[in-house]
């Protein structure tokens, strides 16, 4: 298998950050993630705009351009041939002079399998609980994911799939996702600031706004006990219900109709993208 080290391709077997790497010592670099339906690539320009404005706003420099590094996916798309499989695009904060401060940035990218996520997530929906925590730089993409694996244990306990985060009582996102609810009233909410604004999430509100009231706005945790419906999206999760939050049952616990209509909403809407492009 093929992966890319800076603006080479490599075996994958050799593929290797320094050990001075802010990467490794601080935990500090961003990344970013797509997948591929078949061996196309889907919001491909989209992820590429978002890694290279995370890197930007870490002050970190890619050492290829945009355009070099979409050709070099593209090649090893065709080299390693694997089907339905994701992309992720790591750049690290460099191997640092003191262990503080930024160096030249290395960049990897990663063609790696998916596990396709069980079939019930979509059609009856997960179970989430909450987690007080703010992010450091929400809207960058940074490789930091400590809360999320570290509470990891807990969440499982708790016959839960992911965490959903909120700051006084204001919701903001899951650890890898975003979330959605539906009022009573029909009309879509999602929270627009302190987030990483996903790029399935960017999607679902371009199909959902001629359909339905959509609002990006403040989000709190006592709207749950009241509203209709609530759905996450992701790059792997499309549009995934949630049944239950911490205690508490969203709707009737079952797959409701605004969030079935934008699942086969998106589906066409991935389908004609990928013809587009």
């Amino acid at each position: 298998m093929k992966y890319i080290h800076n603006n080479l391709i490599i075996d994958h077997d050799k593929a290797y950050a320094h050990v001075s790497d802010l990467a490794l010592l601080r935990g500090y670099g961003v990344f970013d993630f797509f997948r591929l339906v078949g061996l196309q690539p889907l919001f491909f320009d989209d992820h590429l705009e978002r890694f290279y404005n995370s890197a930007s706003q870490l002050r970190l420099t890619c050492p290829v351009s945009k355009e070099e590094l979409k050709a070099l996916i593209l090649k090893i798309i065709s080299i390693n041939k694997i089907q339905n499989s994701g992309i992720r695009m790591v750049l690290t904060g460099g191997e640092s002079p003191n262990g503080y401060s930024i160096g030249n940035p290395t960049l990897f990218v990663i063609n790696e399998p998916i596990n396709p996520l069980p079939e019930n997530h979509f059609t009856e929906g997960i179970k989430l609980i909450t987690h007080e925590y703010l992010r450091d730089i929400p809207e960058v993409k940074t490789i930091n994911y400590l809360m999320g694996i570290y509470n990891l244990p807990k969440i499982h306990e708790q016959g839960a799939t992911d965490q959903l985060y909120h700051w006084n009582g204001k919701i903001s996102e899951l650890t890898r996702s975003n979330f959605f609810i539906v009022d009573q009233n029909g009309t879509i909410a999602t929270p627009g600031n302190g987030i990483l604004k996903g790029i399935n999430r960017a999607h679902v509100l371009q199909i959902a706004k001629p359909k339905y009231d959509v609002e990006e706005q403040d989000v709190h945790l006592d709207e749950l006990k009241n509203c209709k419906e609530a759905f996450i999206t992701g790059t792997t999760k499309k549009v995934m219900p949630v049944r239950q939050v911490d205690d508490i049952v969203i709707g009737n616990g079952t797959l409701g109709k605004v969030t079935s209509d934008l699942q086969k909403l998106f589906e066409i809407h991935i389908e004609e993208h990928l013809k587009e492009n």
